[in-house]
């Protein structure tokens, strides 16, 4: 389990909110048992999409009842909201471990439940007690295909074999399912779409293929993904019951406009239909499991090993699906890898995406292939590593990139590495985006992403002001340099120039207050590298040989993004091989 103990969190939270005067209490009262405790309170703790409100309601000193407003990702901070309220009130304690794969929320919601204890004026030491830990017991169950990792491949395998006719379980680490799919914006690139065809965009299988080998993937492997990405796309509109947008989405690196845009714009509405679909067929889904090992017995794969909440978990089958995802939160791997992504480089991948499945694979003799093949994204918030939807007013043409002196110091819309690492060279390694409200009005990028804008504003990272000035003072930016920079680009632009750094979209200008600059740093994106497969999703061994009934699909495989995964196309990658995974797991399993 990837737990932590939240209890040091709290004491120092703690300190900070009685040094704050919480709700007006004073230090040294003593209200347990007096005529000033309430049989009502509320607290609020910082979450990661906004403020989480606690409502308690007590009998005598008992908390009876938790109520929670919040706006956390459905999906994974809601559960693990809901799954903290239990825990707490079922042991009267705030002493409880954080969910894996959402400690901000967990440590928001614990925060709100604490302050909220200290306004209804009792004594916060009763409710810190330990929590007693259950007694781990070995337990062994058999399946014939099992999957490792709930996020979009794994659910693709997972439904496909079981629509093939086996049992099938899934195994995920986190205490919810997921993974990057759950948190991603969940485009597909489908080429020759219907969209496509009402629009009048001329596009084919093959010019996809040619858009994605331009990085140097494998061919078979891309052939497969160019000849199935459309078929799987409507698989997931047909079988598993996603709404696609009536609308499409043109990413750099592809020939034409070819993205499919999930309803409300996000991977939730991949992960929630899969687990409704899962449930419906009855697949045994398990979080809080983590997969240890993969098992053999004569050089072939039997099962897996894992540790779940109550124990070890012996899981025996006939096929095993790895899963996992990449290795993208792992600072250590990724470093290994690629050197030049230290700590000042975030992650805005779940934090289930450890790299296990590599390893465990490697263990067996796997091969793998582009693991220094690191994809960033340069606009992130430089405190969690979250990806910045607000920062791409700079995308459409609409916003400079400039340092802590006021200065540009890379072409805004270069490859995204070479933005990240030239972010990474400026002061305090980070860059600040500058744009005015006609650029604001035209992208509708804050718009569009009115609670991530509303969470900056508030944590001081996007400002707003009349004046470029007061942009300058709010982020302590050299002033005087940062206005010649904007006067100078102003000027250029009209003429269509940018001597400079060749911008190559011109012709706006930042003159219409009121202005904006959002506080940004690079993070760790998308790890192209991975286990080598063949094109029936197989592993590979160092030998060339495949290893017997072991297969992976999605992130935690290599070889088909090459140097750069093109936007959207992951989402395609993790559909078809997680299906050609699942199906032929299911084929070797009868």
């Amino acid at each position: 389990m990837n737990k932590r103990k939240l209890f040091p969190i709290f004491l120092s939270l703690s300190m900070l909110i009685t040094a704050c005067g919480t709700n007006g209490e004073k230090k040294g009262e003593e209200p347990v048992g007096s005529s000033e405790v309430s049989e009502e309170a509320k607290g609020l703790g910082k979450g990661h999409n906004g403020d989480i409100e606690a409502k308690l309601s007590f009998e005598g000193d008992k908390i009876a009842s938790i109520d929670i407003v919040h706006k956390e990702t459905e999906g994974l901070g809601d559960k693990a909201a809901d799954k903290l309220v239990k825990e707490i009130v079922d042991n009267q304690s705030i002493n409880v471990d954080s969910v894996s794969g959402a400690t901000e929320t967990s440590t928001a919601l614990i925060v709100a439940v604490k302050e909220a204890i200290e306004a209804s004026g009792r004594d916060i030491s009763l409710y810190e007690k330990e929590v007693a830990k259950k007694d781990g017991e070995s337990k062994t169950i058999d399946t014939d295909v099992v999957v490792v990792g709930g996020g979009g491949a794994g659910f693709a395998a997972a439904i496909s074999a079981k629509e093939a006719g086996v049992d099938v379980i899934l195994l995920e680490k986190l205490d919810q399912v997921g993974g990057n799919t759950l948190i991603s914006g969940g485009e597909y690139a489908a080429p020759a779409n219907d969209l496509q065809e009402k629009e009048g965009i001329e596009d084919s299988k093959e010019v996809f293929a040619k858009d994605v080998e331009v990085a140097g993937g494998n061919k078979d492997l891309i052939a497969v993904l160019a000849d199935k990405a459309t078929e799987a796309a409507y698989w997931l509109r047909d079988e598993i019951g996603v709404k696609w947008k009536d609308s499409l989405m043109f990413f750099g690196g592809h020939s034409v406009k070819r993205s499919l845009i999930p309803e409300n714009h996000s991977g939730n509405e991949l992960i929630k239909n899969y687990k409704a679909k899962a449930d419906e067929l009855g697949i045994q889904v398990l979080t809080g499991t983590d997969v240890q090992e993969v098992l053999t017995e004569n050089d072939k794969v039997v099962g897996v090993r894992a540790e779940g909440e109550d124990g070890e978990l012996i899981v025996n089958s006939k096929a095993v699906v790895l899963a996992t995802g990449g290795f993208g939160a792992n600072a250590e791997m990724t470093y290994e890898n690629d050197n030049e992504i230290d700590e000042h480089v975030l992650s805005t991948n779940s934090p289930g995406a450890m790299g296990d499945g590599i390893v465990m694979a490697e263990a067996l003799g796997a091969d793998t292939v582009d693991m220094d093949q690191i994809q960033l994204y340069p606009i992130c918030d430089v405190e969690t590593g979250k990806l910045l939807y607000v920062g791409d007013t700079r995308l459409v043409g609409g916003a400079l990139l400039v340092n802590k002196e006021g200065k540009r110091f890379v072409e805004e819309l270069d490859t995204r590495r070479a933005i990240s690492m030239a972010i990474k060279d400026q002061t305090d390694y980070v860059g600040y985006l500058i744009w005015d409200e006609k650029s604001n009005e035209e992208t509708g990028t804050m718009a569009s992403n009115p609670e991530e804008a509303e969470d900056l504003y508030e944590r001081g990272l996007l400002y707003k002001a009349d004046t470029i000035e007061e942009l300058a003072d709010h982020f302590e930016i050299d002033k005087e340099s940062l206005l010649q920079t904007v006067e100078t680009f102003n000027e250029n632009s009209k003429y269509g120039e940018d001597p400079e750094f060749n911008l190559r979209m011109l012709g706006w200008s930042i003159e219409e207050g009121p202005y904006y600059m959002l506080k940004a740093g690079p993070a760790v994106h998308h790890t192209m590298g991975g286990l080598v497969i063949n094109t029936n999703a197989e592993v590979m061994r160092e030998d060339g040989n495949k290893i017997d009934v072991l297969f992976a699909a999605g992130e935690v495989t290599g070889g088909i993004h090459g140097s750069n995964r093109l936007g959207s196309v992951a989402m395609a990658d993790i559909t078809v091989f997680g299906r050609i995974a699942g199906e032929n797991a299911a084929k070797l399993a009868e």
